[in-house]
């Protein structure tokens, strides 16, 4: 299942969040849109446990 927007603070991949320079277009648009609503809609695609099938 794809987790919370905050695991990125504690996964692997938030060294790679942090090299995105803080005046990206997409931090911007990631600060005003609220993408919550795919969890929703792309949770039959993923495992609880173990992420994508």
């Amino acid at each position: 299942m794809l987790k919370d927007q905050n695991i990125k603070k504690s996964s692997v991949h938030s060294e790679l969040y942090n090299l995105i320079p803080e005046n990206h277009i997409l931090r911007k648009i990631n600060e005003v849109v609220d993408f919550s609503f795919i969890h929703e809609l792309v949770k039959e695609s993923y495992d609880v446990f173990y992420g994508r099938p």
